[in-house]
């Protein structure tokens, strides 16, 4: 009874929603796993990174800086980017869910691409907007669908770039020509928590093209690349006007103290980051041919994770129910309408091998 009365008192769209549901990180409840779901980086963060946790610890008793200014003033340094510009999020999903709360309501649209990351319907329903998806040109997004979407009613157009199962990008010309034919009264939201992994000197990650289009929020996380998945920390930047808003409603410290400051600490390390790069790397080139070689299509990708095609849909789930024996996890695409495709992440060189002979050897028994 209590569950009808909650449905009819709830914004429509919000009983639209389906629970966003994350790749698997156990067994049977065991972690003794390889977990290659949720596109994490494979390292652990230096030492002398890890190294304040005891400092910080002691300072638990006070609230975090709620303006986030070290992180904030690192950022800036790091990416050549205007300090009042930024906003600091608990994870840019964060960050996400308040540009849908700014910008949209029950009478708006928000366009979406299809095969694009999940949470961008979600964050848009909890706004109360209608939710618009634009076909995909194959496994691309379509900037030309995108835009025949749009009416007077579009508030945001959320697309990630790499895009997020299928690791595709958008080269910055056709990016600027894109950007160029939305409406000024349009937000862009461009979600790169990929892009420290592309190597395409074609591409722009965003943060260059906002002082010319200030209706375009980048946003950036520290999940991936900078291996502080576990901390929820991610960013944003844009033209002042939008972070002003932003800020009034974000949550008043909504990123903790270790973040701010482990964040900070990473974004020092060169090394580290050009380590990562390059492991990444040499994977995108030499998983895809390995995986093809067994019978599957493996797609070229730009993020640090493989999108994989299996014709039959019966021979998946058998793959990805051995892998699992094997306490191997990969990313099961059906939540996305990728019936026939896999998704495995990066891991480390060892987690590559196993992975690549176990499936080699499941790809035998089929």
């Amino acid at each position: 009874m209590q569950k009808k009365i909650v449905s009819k008192i709830v914004k429509p769209t919000i009983n639209q929603i389906a629970k966003y549901i994350p790749g698997e990180s156990l067994i049977n409840g065991k972690s003794d796993v390889i977990k290659l779901s949720s596109n994490e980086s494979p390292f652990k963060v230096p030492t002398k990174v890890s190294a304040i946790f005891e400092r910080l610890v002691s300072e638990f008793n006070l609230y975090p800086d709620g303006d986030s200014n070290i992180l904030k003033k690192s950022l800036s340094k790091n990416f050549k980017i205007n300090f009042s510009q930024i906003i600091c999020g608990n994870g840019s999903d964060d960050i996400l869910s308040l540009v849908a709360q700014a910008f949209s309501d029950g009478n708006s649209e928000i366009i979406c691409s299809q095969y694009g990351f999940i949470y961008y319907p979600i964050v848009a329903k909890i706004s109360g907007a209608k939710v618009l998806t634009a076909k995909t040109d194959g496994l691309n997004i379509s900037c030309k669908n995108i835009l025949s979407l749009i009416t007077k009613k579009t508030k945001i157009i959320f697309f990630a770039n790499p895009n997020n199962p299928t690791g595709t990008i958008i080269l910055r010309d056709e990016l600027i020509k894109f950007i160029s034919n939305v409406p000024k009264n349009v937000i862009i939201v461009i979600d790169g928590a990929y892009s420290e992994f592309v190597t395409n000197k074609n591409y722009s990650n965003g943060l260059d093209l906002v002082k010319k289009f200030p209706n375009i929020i980048v946003t950036r996380t520290f999940s991936k690349i900078y291996a502080l998945a576990g901390l929820r920390l991610g960013w944003a930047y844009s033209s002042k006007s939008i972070i002003e808003i932003l800020e009034k409603i974000r949550g008043p410290f909504n990123v903790n103290s270790i973040a701010q400051e482990v964040g900070s600490m990473i974004l020092k390390e060169k090394k580290f980051l050009i380590k990562s790069i390059n492991h990444n790397e040499k994977w995108q080139k030499k998983l895809p041919p390995l995986i093809n070689s067994f019978g599957l299509k493996a797609y070229k990708t730009s993020a640090n994770f493989i999108l994989v095609e299996v014709k039959e849909q019966h021979k998946k789930k058998l793959i990805i129910s051995e892998l699992l024996k094997k306490k191997i996890i990969i990313r099961n695409l059906d939540n996305y309408g990728l019936r026939k495709f896999f998704r495995v992440s990066i891991g480390t060189d060892s987690e590559m091998n196993i992975f690549v002979d176990t499936l080699q050897l499941i790809m035998r028994k089929l």
